[in-house]
């Protein structure tokens, strides 16, 4: 059998609790540092405490003072920090800037954020509140940005949002939430965010939704909870779903005009992160700290060090200092592609967002590359070579920066090299400040000298890019046969769904990503997207449609435009008649196995124990398939093919004639032992043929 390796994504799904969202970026601390004293930071540096958490909590000093505060002014940075505020604690930022900080507000305590840019922030709700006994905890946000951040529960945590701005956060909600009757989110804008319940809808009042994701559903009995029937006002322009219900369960919703909301959190939201000659000074430094578990913290420090190096598989690559070069963008995105395996044996595409973010936490330390979740060795060395091109190409890196790259589903495992090129633009974009189109997406596996490399499931991930809303979209140049397969097995549908493009080197990709393309380019493309959108309108036209000549010349003048764009070309050749009859011999193979997938597994484990594992019903859907696909298929693989469905008639006629005798028997299992050994001869015979083998590039 031919092995294939892709860039995997399993999904799996629960239902939403506490801690259900900590980040990957999130480490418990070791130890626990006490504030002493109410202090204020008022310089603007950068100040970490890795593997520590600051306690803000009055009734836990000597003194049982009644309260306790730690402000920082404006220009203060805080990054590598776990705060949490008791009773009587009050914790203040005014124009600050927050990096990987994770906060805790325990029931009497309060947290402020006042014009702050928040990025990667975890608000824990570890607190249990359950709204009774206790004062309630406070998390006051007001005219600030976050970014990457991650909210678990508003009320567990007492959180209040106004005039501010979420942007790609992971936002989670309770029943609890739902039936609160104070709005947890004011006037806040709301883009490309996840919205792992419904009920975080309920929380809002005067918000705006812009291309978010709630990828659960509003059931019949939504928000029973509830005692009586609410409206929700909101303002939704979001991915999925694309309209939000009138009616869910207890529940109605109003669309509200979006420009009464849309000005919302575009104040500055605090200082721009930035390299300093203080960057990553401890908080030890400028606070009266006490460590509580005293000579322990040492040790516990060291062990979850070495836990957590022990653990990880995530490679880090030290960068070489350059001189003169700097990071012109401090986090920057991109569209990559998944392959999830389907439990049927088929496999789905499924776009992914990607960023990069450049942190200055190293001083003047050379600057490291990483992902920020464990990756398999594919994808490690994959980065590798990504690596050195980037510094090749760059002749090195700032110092003093930590650079993470990061998937839009941080919490799932994955694998495979076809993630390179999207990470080669996202260290571009870093040092060069370019954006990247949105309706951009790539896979593809790179060199270190900028050569594009083949990878799998081309067909999956078209698919999944076209579903996820991309207009185009850049595959290597080496799977252009999956380009062509696709048209022979779902005709002409699927290329004028999205633009592909096959790209040869990282220029090709770099031109493709950017928002400044040649105006001939651009005008081509944007031709053939306003002839997309008449023909998607219904997918039945689009062959009439296709055979106008006014169609034929738009496709022209983009193959005129970019030689390299698949979808003009084998367009254009479906309608002149001259496209491909049938399958690559990859392609064929690949297609044969996944249609009769049953019976290949059949053939290998099973005959000499229980004859067959096959079902009736799926057997004959793969005969079925396999009969309906076998005039698209490359000869040479015919053979093995039949073999595989004299297999299956074998097989099929045991279930429908069960054998009732022992000499039947004997005479079933030598049928299908021949049948079997028919066919792995026959695929032995295929994959060893000397011209298959070049054209697979074995």
């Amino acid at each position: 059998m031919i092995w294939k390796f892709y860039f995997l994504c399993v999904v799996f799904a629960s239902a939403p609790v506490f801690g259900a969202m900590v980040p990957a970026w999130y480490r418990q601390p070791a130890s626990e540092l006490r504030l002493q004293s109410s202090e204020t930071v008022t310089d603007s540096r950068i100040y970490s405490l890795p593997e520590e958490k600051v306690v803000i909590s009055p009734g836990l000093l000597p003194s049982r003072a009644s309260s306790l505060e730690l402000t920082f002014e404006k220009g203060t940075k805080i990054t590598s920090t776990v705060f949490e505020v008791g009773a009587g604690g009050r914790l203040v930022f005014r124009d600050c800037c927050l990096n990987q900080v994770c906060v805790i507000c325990q029931p009497g305590g309060e947290i402020r954020f006042e014009n702050c840019a928040l990025m990667q922030v975890y608000f824990s709700a570890n607190t249990g509140y359950n709204g009774t006994g206790s004062p309630a905890p406070a998390v006051l946000i007001t005219d600030s940005t976050l970014s990457y951040s991650s909210v678990e529960s508003p009320v567990a945590m007492g959180l209040t949002a106004k005039n501010s701005r979420f942007i790609s956060s992971d936002l989670n909600a309770t029943a609890q939430d739902g039936a609160n009757t104070t709005a947890s989110f004011s006037a806040c804008v709301f883009s490309e965010c996840k919205l792992h319940a419904g009920e975080v809808l309920l929380c809002t009042s005067g918000c705006w939704f812009s291309q978010c994701v709630y990828s659960g559903e509003f059931p019949k009995d939504f928000a029973s909870y509830l005692s009586k029937p609410v409206l929700v006002q909101v303002a939704w322009s979001g991915l999925s779903p694309a309209t939000l219900p009138k009616q869910a369960g207890m529940v109605s919703f109003e669309s509200v005009d979006v420009a009464s909301v849309q000005s919302a959190g575009t104040r500055p939201g605090g200082p721009e992160l930035s390299s300093s000659p203080a960057a990553g000074r401890r908080l030890t430094e400028v606070l009266s700290l006490a460590d509580v578990n005293g000579v322990k913290a040492d040790a516990v420090r060291k062990t979850v060090a070495a836990t957590n190096a022990s653990t990880s598989s995530t490679s880090s690559f030290v960068g070489t200092p350059a001189a003169g070069v700097t990071f012109k963008s401090r986090i920057n995105q991109v569209n990559g592609l998944l392959i999830s395996q389907l439990s049927s044996g088929g496999e789905a595409g499924q776009v992914t967002r990607m960023n990069l973010t450049a942190l200055p936490s190293l001083g003047e330390s050379p600057s490291t590359l990483k992902f920020n979740q464990d990756v398999g060795d594919s994808m490690s060395k994959a980065l590798n070579e990504v690596s050195k091109f980037s510094q090749l190409r760059h002749g090195g890196w700032p110092v003093g920066h930590s650079l993470e790259i990061g998937f839009e589903d941080k919490y799932i495992g994955k694998d495979g090299p076809s993630a390179a090129v999207a990470c080669a633009l996202l260290l571009e974009a870093a040092l060069t400040g370019k954006k990247w189109d949105p309706a951009f997406a790539v896979t593809g596996d790179m060199n270190a000298d900028g050569s594009v490399q083949p990878i799998g499931g081309v067909q999956a991930k078209i698919r999944g890019a076209t579903k996820g809303s991309c207009k185009l979209m850049g595959v290597p140049v080496k799977n252009e046969k999956s380009v062509m397969d696709l048209l022979v097995l779902e005709g002409p549908a699927p290329l004028v769904g999205i633009t592909v493009f096959g790209i040869t080197t990282f220029e090709d990709a770099l031109l493709l990503a950017s928002t400044e393309r040649p105006p001939a380019l651009q005008n081509a493309l944007t031709d053939f997207d306003s002839m997309r959108t008449v023909m998607m309108k219904d997918p039945r036209q689009i062959v009439p449609l296709l055979r106008t000549p006014h169609a034929a010349q738009r496709l022209q003048a983009l193959l005129t435009a970019a030689p390299n764009c698949y979808s003009a070309k084998y367009l254009l050749l479906y309608l002149q008649g001259r496209g491909p009859r049938s399958l690559s011999i990859g392609g064929s193979i690949e297609a044969a196995q996944g249609s009769a997938d049953a019976i290949v597994s059949s053939i290998d484990h099973d005959v000499d124990s229980t004859i067959s594992s096959l079902k009736g019903d799926e057997l004959g859907n793969s005969l079925f398939r396999l009969r309906n696909l076998r005039p698209r298929l490359d000869a040479r693989v015919w053979p093995y093919v039949d073999n595989l469905m004299a297999y299956g008639e074998v097989i099929r006629g045991a279930l429908l004639n069960p054998v009732r005798s022992g000499a039947r028997y004997v005479d079933l299992v030598s049928k299908a032992n021949k049948a079997a050994g028919a066919a792995k001869a026959a695929y032995d015979k295929l994959i060893n043929d000397v011209q298959v083998r070049e054209e697979l590039g074995l």
